[in-house]
């Protein structure tokens, strides 16, 4: 199955066609968490969904109480639950045709039984004359099998039309734990990512329809009524959840999904917005609050950073979401531009690791019956880093080539992660952790990643070609890496063939995801994007690729560079990075705050810039600050009241966290006062300026002057993303001071002059697009392609504005 196009790529081709963060995010208290207990042989069975309400694609946590331990020891024999997602309009729930489970009917690791992946219930002399109670029987000798019927109402008994291992969200083997407990994060589709289940869909009563979370436990009886391991029988269940004597037992949580396509009415004209990822979240929720009630639909539309700057320049510059600003001796004669901040959130180093020791008879008991368990914590340098992102573990590359022969075969396996990771010693003994899953593209905080890493002695002594204390080198490939870049390079494009086996490449084996979102919901799957050689040839007589199986719940170990809204969306944990001042530090709301204070200032009055190098305690170094940017003077009017709405209402109600429409949701930090109030000044400017042409002085027709950049030669004349609204600047709102001096005061932030390290950020111009260094032919220019149609649709294409939103969802 193919990999999706990237969802900016795909929407072109649909226009073109016609139409609290914590280490690890548990879902947010939403008041819509439900228990529900099993029956007959489960009755002490408690499981509990963390959120049902308000759902988008994202995961939820299911949790358990009084059930038996699985085992037999080490493997998956009996006593488990399996769980999937189905759709059923009925008030008491689904039926089993209407489940999507089977898709990971060929995964082979972890073991079990012959038939418990499949929708297959006939199981032939294994279990004699099977349920009596099943109304599926073989016929015509065919397997009795029991059908999917999809939401748009066709039946059948070959699923993959509507899922497969590549698409589907079933986990068929979850672990209890020897106190009965066991939770698993579960991702939960919406109608975008499983038609077949269309769950979102608008119904006709106006109402999105709602879809069921099923868990079926499993005991240690068959459907035959004998116990596993009596005479006859194997050791194992056998039998599929969708059994009718295991159906019978199934515990169903009904689920209640945002409308998908929906949110604002169709046909109303759009106000386009776009730019980088770290927005996309918020816009996802704000959207429908904005647009409820008839006001203003926004579109957005994801883009780079310098493609979001480089439309500012253009004839219809919208509103745009950027990290850093545009030059100042980049910005026409004709504009001023105007930042407001209304997003805090930051770039993480998101990961999934379960406990995987040397299993029974190699460690002591209690230890090995411990495996499957999240580990919850994980430290990380820049020289850790570093080596992940270059492509210098043995096994990263396949063939384990000469050129990294002494290197650690993975993360797990290296004495200088092992140092400061005391857990994985024991637990990651199992476990590859090779490299990271990466965006593909240019952004922003890419490059201020590198820079960190680029900041410490011995990570740049590392890419250098200086081995670390244990003897481990950089990737040749990389030698003397020149940073900061802002892309992910893949420059080991080495490629293996075993005797007469099709050869199998780095970059298949572990390619870049299309963009931070598909890499924080691949490896919450266990995903790693990979394919290898399936051994079969394509029609054309070339090797057919097939996906490399996921990593089983219980045996995962990914890492994955994300924002941190999506590691919060995906359950995922963050690692703690150290800092310049030698703590790690993890992205929670206090560190991202903290983050905030210690920022630089850049060359454009009132717009700062992440510090890289803080050494303020507890601020995370990779904070994310995102500025809704525009230039009002080449505005309409009503463009600018309507771009001031929106960033009025994103730093006002946009600022309460939870789940429903309108509010912010995890993996962001409500921004503090000082930073609302010069958003709310940033917006009165918008407002009063639109559509006023500059003078020679660079002040618009009422005397006010712009904000960053610069008219030709002019220096700028003021700063209007300070102030407060309905002040000018200087004035004062909820005890907030309203200049750029006072802002800096409240943050703790030198301004204009310097960092507290002497430096500051000068942003890149608004041309400057890089060239990514990551060799990867006809991706990178069609993505580059789709990033400049895209920047300049983003100005008037209304359509290409909503069908990029809703792929995200």
């Amino acid at each position: 199955m193919m990999r999706p196009l990237p969802r900016l790529l795909l929407a072109l081709v649909l226009v073109a066609a016609g139409p609290a963060l914590l280490t690890v995010p548990a879902q947010a208290a939403t008041g819509s968490a439900v228990t529900v207990a099993g029956s007959g042989p489960f009755d002490g069975l408690r499981v509990t969904v963390s959120q049902t309400r308000d759902l988008i694609n994202q995961t939820v946590r299911v949790s358990w109480k009084g059930g038996t331990a699985t085992g037999p020891a080490g493997n998956f024999g009996m006593n488990y639950l399996q769980i999937m997602q189905c759709w059923g309009d009925a008030a008491t729930g689904p039926t089993r045709e209407q489940c999507q489970y089977g898709g990971l009917a060929a995964q082979s690791a972890p073991s079990a039984g012959d038939y418990v992946r499949l929708r297959q219930v006939s199981y032939g002399r294994t279990l004699g004359d099977g349920d009596p109670k099943e109304t599926y029987l073989p016929s015509d000798g065919k397997q009795a099998v029991v059908p999917f019927t999809s939401a748009g109402g066709k039946t059948t008994a070959e699923t993959g039309e509507f899922f497969d291992a590549g698409t589907t969200n079933e986990i068929p083997l979850a672990k209890t734990r020897l106190d009965g407990t066991g939770e698993v994060d579960f991702e939960v589709q919406t109608a975008l990512e499983s038609y077949g289940l269309g769950c979102g869909n608008v119904l006709g009563n106006g109402k999105p329809r709602s879809c069921w979370l099923v868990a079926v436990p499993r005991g240690a009886t068959e459907v035959n009524g004998r116990p596993v391991g009596t005479e006859g029988m194997p050791n194992w269940l056998v039998s599929s959840p969708l059994s009718a004597s295991n159906w019978q037992h199934r515990i169903a949580v009904k689920l209640d999904f945002r409308p998908v396509g929906s949110s604002c009415p169709l046909g109303a004209a759009e106000r386009p917005t776009s730019g980088h990822e770290f927005i996309a979240d918020a816009m996802l929720r704000w959207q429908p609050a904005l647009c409820a009630g008839g006001g203003t639909v926004f579109g957005f539309t994801q883009v780079p950073d310098a493609i979001a700057r480089g439309q500012l320049a253009g004839a219809e510059p919208g509103l745009t979401y950027v990290t850093l600003p545009v030059a100042p001796d980049a910005v026409p004669p004709d504009r001023r531009m105007v930042y407001a901040p209304v997003a805090l959130s930051g770039l993480a180093l998101a990961f999934v690791t379960e406990r995987q020791s040397a299993g029974e008879g190699v460690v002591p008991e209690d230890v090995w019956r411990r495996d499957g368990q999240l580990i919850n914590t994980m430290n990380l340098t820049p020289r850790l880093v570093a080596k992940l992102l270059s492509q210098s573990y043995a096994w990263s590359i396949p063939g384990r080539p000469e050129h990294l022969a002494g290197n650690p075969a993975s993360l797990t396996k290296d004495p200088d992660f092992l140092a400061i990771n005391e857990e994985f010693k024991t637990y990651g003994a199992l476990m590859s952790i090779v490299d990271a899953v990466v965006p593909s593209g240019d952004q922003d905080m890419t490059e201020l990643l590198w820079s960190w890493v680029n900041a410490d002695r011995e990570a740049r002594a590392f890419l250098d070609g200086e081995p670390d204390k244990w003897g481990m080198k950089v990737n040749p490939n990389y030698g003397k890496l020149a940073l900061p870049i802002s892309n992910f390079p893949k420059s080991d494009l080495a490629c293996w063939q075993p005797g007469t086996l099709v050869e199998t490449c780095a970059l298949t084996l572990h390619p870049p995801a299309n963009d931070m979102h598909e890499a924080g919901r691949a490896i919450s799957r266990g995903d790693t994007l990979g394919k290898a050689p399936s051994g079969l040839a394509t029609p054309d007589g070339q090797p057919e690729l097939k996906r490399v199986e996921r990593q089983p719940q219980g045996s995962r170990g990914l890492i994955a560079v994300v924002d941190t809204a999506t590691a919060a969306r995906y359950g995922l944990a963050t690692a703690r990075l150290r800092t310049a001042s030698g703590d790690f530090v993890a992205p929670t709301n206090s560190a991202l705050l903290a983050g905030a204070g210690a920022m630089r200032p850049t060359p454009v009055p009132g717009v700062q810039a992440p510090n890289t190098q803080a050494k303020t305690k507890n601020a995370y170094p990779l904070v994310n600050l995102s500025y809704a940017t525009t230039a009002p003077a080449v505005l309409t009017t009503q463009a600018g009241a309507e771009y001031a709405d929106l960033i009025r209402f994103a730093v006002g109600p946009g600022q309460t966290p939870g789940v429903a429409a309108g509010q912010l949701p995890d993996g962001y930090a409500p921004l503090p006062a000082a930073l609302r109030a010069k958003a709310r000044s940033a917006a009165d400017a918008i407002e009063r300026q639109a559509g006023k042409p500059l003078t020679a002085n660079g002040a618009d027709n009422n005397g006010d002057a712009g904000t960053g950049g610069s008219a030709g030669n002019l220096p700028p004349t003021g700063d209007y993303s300070a102030g407060t609204s309905g002040s000018s600047p200087g004035g004062t709102a909820n005890g907030v001071g309203g200049t750029d001096e006072d802002l800096a005061a409240a943050l703790g932030v030198p301004h204009p002059a310097t960092a507290p390290d002497g430096s500051s950020v000068t942003p890149p111009r608004a041309s400057a697009g890089r060239t990514p260094a990551m060799p990867l032919g006809w991706l990178r220019y069609g993505l580059a392609a789709a990033f400049v149609l895209g920047g300049l649709a983003a100005g008037g294409s209304p359509l290409l504005q909503r069908l990029s939103m809703r792929l995200r969802r």
